[in-house]
Parts: structure tokens; sequence; C-alpha cells
């Protein structure tokens, strides 16, 4: 039966991680209140109660995962790798607030299918569930494309080199050219270098360079370079929400991978 007046009242995911990840499930329970919305996760489902009226489930779903959930599996994708924490979608929970005659009008909907991972026996516990995204954290397409590159290359996808260079190109177009790159995201120019002639001259047989074969990574280089991209795909996060440099953000150099 249609409603006259469908609110939703708040949306349920479940939490779901790949194998050999922390088991989600057995954290300790999280509730925090954010601007939008409560978020409420237990037994590794996420609960978000709204503060805001959406006449349906798919403009409220549309509100919480574009710009927060999103950027919640960015931030936690990025410190702990790939499928370390998706929320997929359960259920919503819709009242009429105009029934015909009544107290209002529950409806819950839920979804049909979708992947539900596995884990291997006995993953690590969590302590806690992972914070929730930081407001100075914004996953534009520039920053999303340096992620999923980003990655790739972990799931065995992408040599590292092309990814490196990808996401260094990626950077420097951000940042409005190669010798504006390391004043806008607050970074060395010997960052940057090593990033680039590693990239560009080394790799052995996943080099991009017919020269850089017979070149292979040392662990140390390796290290730097997934280190490096990794906390620059951070940084570009963070410098897309101030729309420019920040004079009091610290410095990222060579010490910070050492």
């Amino acid at each position: 039966m249609a409603m006259n007046d469908p609110h939703v009242v708040a949306l349920e995911y479940l939490i779901e991680h790949g194998p050999d990840v922390v088991d989600w499930s057995r954290a300790a329970p999280l509730d925090e209140e954010e601007p939008s919305f409560r978020v409420q996760a237990e037994n590794g489902r996420v609960r978000f109660e709204l503060r805001e009226h959406y006449a349906s489930q798919e403009a409220a779903r549309s509100a919480v995962e574009t710009d927060y959930i999103r950027n919640w599996e960015f931030v936690v994708g990025l410190a702990r790798g790939p499928n370390a924490f998706v929320l997929r979608f359960d259920r919503s929970e819709i009242v009429d607030r105009n029934p015909p005659s009544g107290p209002p009008r529950l409806n819950a909907r839920a979804s049909v299918g979708g992947f539900t991972a596995s884990a291997n026996l006995a993953p690590p516990t969590p302590p806690a569930l992972p914070e929730l995204p930081p407001a100075t954290i914004k996953r534009t397409p520039d920053v999303d494309s340096m992620y999923q590159r980003y990655l790739g290359h972990l799931e065995g996808r992408e040599p590292l080199p092309g990814m490196a260079y990808f996401c260094l190109t990626v950077l420097q177009k951000m940042g409005g050219g190669a010798s504006n790159a390391a004043r806008h995201f607050s970074v060395s120019n010997k960052v940057l270098d090593r990033i680039r002639r590693l990239s560009a001259y080394k790799g052995g047989t996943g080099a991009r360079k017919e020269d850089g074969r017979e070149a292979p990574y040392t662990p140390e280089e390796e290290h730097f370079l997934r280190s490096a991209i990794k906390t620059l795909i951070h940084r570009a996060a963070e410098i897309e929400v101030e729309s420019g440099p920040h004079p009091g953000r610290a410095k990222i150099t060579l010490a910070d991978f050492q």
C-alpha cells in the first residue's frame, strides 16, 4: 500500500570484508553522533539514523553513501588494503507520517542478493571498528582514480612502477604542474623526484621502460614507493577539502618513509 507521507527513519548496512581481514562483527560497538545522522554499529551491522527528511529510500541512500560511506571505505581501504571494510546496503526503515488512520505505519525494505565475504579461521579480532571518516577527507574523481590503481596494485593486477607513475602524474595535474605540486601538497621535492626516478628507470620485470627490466627494486625501494603513494593519496584527499595548500600542514619528507 502506498504511503501518504513516507519518511526514511534509518538505513542499515552489513559490514563485509575479504579473507584474512579482521572480523568486524566481533569488534566493540560504536555509537557516534554526526551532523546529519546517528551512526550505530554492532555485530557486523551499521545503522544510520537520519536527522533530515527523505521521502524515498533512494534519496536517503544517495545522501549517506555518496560522501560519507564512500569516504569511510576509502580511509579504511587506504590504511588496511583492499576489501578490508565494505558496507553493503541491507534494509531501510520507513514510516508514513500521515497514515489513513491509526499510528504511523512502518515499512522495511531490504536488498536482495549481494556478495557475503568469507573469512579464514579465526581472523584477528579488532579492538574497535574503524574510526569514522573525518570531515577533512574528500574522495574526488582524481583521488579515487589513484586509490583504485593503488588497490589494483595491492591485489596483483598492476605492477608497482606503472601504478606509482600514474599516481605521480595525477598529483602533478592536481597540483598545477610538476613544478608546483610539491608546494601544493606540502611535500619535499626529493620525495616526488624519487618516485619519478624509481617508477621510470627501475622495476625489474614490471618496469615501465626496457632499461628498467635489468634493475629490480630493492625491498627498501618497494616499501618507499608503496608508502609514499599511499601517504600522498591521503594528502590529496585532504587538499581537495581545503581547495589548496594549508600553511600549517606538516611537510612530507623522505624521513617519513625510513
